[in-house]
């Protein structure tokens, strides 16, 4: 299937994938600052919304191609890239085209498109996760937010006291005490004691809020997801 629009979906796929490599920066920078930048929810927001859009266009591009040249009356809108949970869902979502029986009309493309959807495998659920999040772009992906992992940087001595601090902008030189307790120059920590209690804070990972999905790992499902989606139909006999 040549068309110039096929080139520009290409072309949007390296965007995305670039919109990724810069996501991926930031969250490592933050996760290093343990801060959530602007910056890092806006990319995160880039990627779902470019990659729901690729897919819609892909569809477009698919039905203007294979399908409203056999169809007598074309539908006055178009539709979306169908992600149905079920096949209720995809003969809905088929019926905005005005293709329902799509399996009559195009044996190949409708069994490539049932073939994407979430009710045919798991791995297939991601579509349905981009389309929601995208739906929600009017008022913006929620937040991630961290998950700590404790091991060595808050301390409290006897339980009375805490004292937070970050390595990354703070340097202890030598008579330095915190809660009472020297700091080893050289460690950057206090010295053993045994009424202090020592752990260290370290962002792991993103997670959306309210889903606790990881959001690097969504961003990566879906930019490899949509990729593959646009390989099936833009190939498809």
């Amino acid at each position: 299937m040549i068309d110039r629009r096929s080139t520009q979906i290409h072309s949007q796929i390296l965007r995305v994938e670039k919109i990724f490599e810069e996501l991926a920066i930031a969250y490592k920078r933050d996760l290093e600052n343990k801060s959530i930048s602007d910056e890092a929810l806006v990319l995160t927001h880039e990627v779902v919304e470019k990659c729901a859009n690729i897919l819609d266009q892909t569809m477009t591009l698919v039905f203007e191609t294979k399908i409203l040249p056999k169809l007598s009356e074309p539908p006055k809108r178009g539709g979306y890239f169908p992600a149905a949970k079920n096949e209720d869902s995809y003969l809905s979502g088929m019926g905005q085209w005005k293709v329902k029986d799509l399996g009559a009309i195009d044996a190949d493309l409708d069994a490539a498109l049932r073939s994407l959807q979430p009710f045919s495998a798991k791995e297939n659920e991601i579509y349905a996760r981009i389309r929601d999040l995208a739906s929600k772009k009017h008022t913006a992906l929620e937040p991630q937010v961290r998950r700590e992992q404790p091991i060595v940087t808050t301390v409290g001595h006897s339980g009375n006291s805490v004292v937070r601090w970050n390595p990354n902008n703070v340097t202890f030189g030598a008579g330095v005490r915190i809660s009472g307790v020297p700091v080893n120059p050289h460690t950057q920590m206090p010295i053993e004691d045994p009424q202090l209690s020592i752990r260290r804070e370290v962002w792991v990972s993103f997670h959306l809020a309210g889903t606790g999905e990881d959001a690097y790992r969504l961003c990566y499902d879906a930019v490899n997801a949509t990729k593959r989606a646009v390989k099936l139909l833009l190939e498809s006999k």
